[in-house]
């Protein structure tokens, strides 16, 4: 049984999270699930990946034979499931999700998505009471602002009419594709955000890669334009957060999104000489990567955070407009 939390919270099996990885990526999900750990989320986790397992599962509590399902912290459990899709796995995740839904996740009534670069920075109360009001999504910072008129929508409804949908939202904004929230009697969003998917590789684009192309073409960014026009054609309420949620302005931050270059990848010092200091979700990514998973070595973490302190002071003085 899953522990009470310390916001005195108890896993019902209702509401679960799901997210995708491979490579060092699993820095990221140890970061994400250590926050999961910290915020009070109590429950089950279902991680898709490609590749090899992470290095640090040796310091879990494992709940089978195979070594597939782990428990942390007495509180989290995490379950991992091997994936045989060629296509990218940003393009993978409504796919991912109804199949949990359809299968190992069928009794849940609410399930999450995070990419695995996000860190929660919220009590997980916030985020359990955000999901009563409908299809959870968080704005984009990168053109957050798309018009109802604009020419990227108009060419959106031309290919959304083309698979049969019609009678579109009027909406303005521009939601990022690295969290959603769906209950189960929801999940023809989920339908909708895949039918788009798959309607893009229809049209020739390259659903192995994570951005085909160029911003010129409708479904430059196959995963994330697809979830827009879903929102669009969306039957069902959604629930939105500006971009502080994701920690993209300062604000009422519900989580951090490390995207672009990632905290675990390439120097920090010779990126902040470079004019780009890390960011607060990189430096809010080293305070989670300590406990309950260790995620580095403690010498090498120490040299991390230092890295990341003075990188942080350079930029202070210098960064690039």
């Amino acid at each position: 049984m899953i522990a009470a939390t310390k916001s005195g919270a108890t896993s019902n099996g209702k509401t679960a999270i799901c997210t995708l990885f491979e490579g060092d990526y699993h820095l990221g999900l140890a970061a994400f699930l250590n926050s999961l750990v910290h915020t009070g989320f109590p429950g089950t986790v279902w991680a898709g990946y490609r590749g090899a397992l992470p290095p640090w599962l040796d310091q879990l509590n494992r709940l089978d034979e195979k070594g597939t399902e782990f428990l942390i912290a007495g509180q989290v459990r995490l379950v991992l499931l091997p994936l045989k899709t060629e296509m990218h796995l940003t393009n993978y995740k409504p796919e991912f999700m109804l199949k949990l839904l359809a299968g190992p996740a069928c009794n849940c009534e609410y399930l999450w998505y995070f990419d695995p670069d996000i860190c929660l920075y919220s009590e997980w109360a916030f985020f359990s009471e955000w999901q009563r009001f409908g299809i959870a999504l968080c704005q984009e910072i990168v053109d957050n602002i798309v018009p109802e008129d604009s020419p990227l929508r108009r060419q959106w409804m031309e290919i959304a009419s083309s698979v049969g949908l019609s009678n579109p939202q009027r909406i303005n904004y521009y939601y990022n594709g690295g969290m959603v929230g769906v209950a189960a009697s929801h999940s023809g969003f989920l339908e909708i955000w895949r039918r788009i998917i798959e309607r893009a590789g229809e049209l020739g684009y390259d659903l192995k890669v994570i951005m085909p192309g160029t911003r010129a073409m409708p479904l430059h960014a196959s995963d994330q334009d697809a979830l827009n026009v879903a929102a669009m054609y969306s039957p069902f309420p959604l629930s939105t957060l500006g971009p502080q949620g994701m920690g993209f302005i300062p604000g009422d931050v519900k989580m951090y999104h490390t995207v672009a270059v990632k905290p675990w990848r390439g120097s920090l010092l010779l990126n902040a000489l470079g004019g780009k200091p890390p960011t607060n979700a990189m430096k809010y990514f080293f305070t989670q990567v300590a406990t309950p998973i260790r995620a580095y070595s403690p010498a090498h973490l120490l040299a991390k955070r230092l890295a990341c302190s003075i990188a942080a002071l350079v930029g202070r003085f210098y960064r690039k407009t």
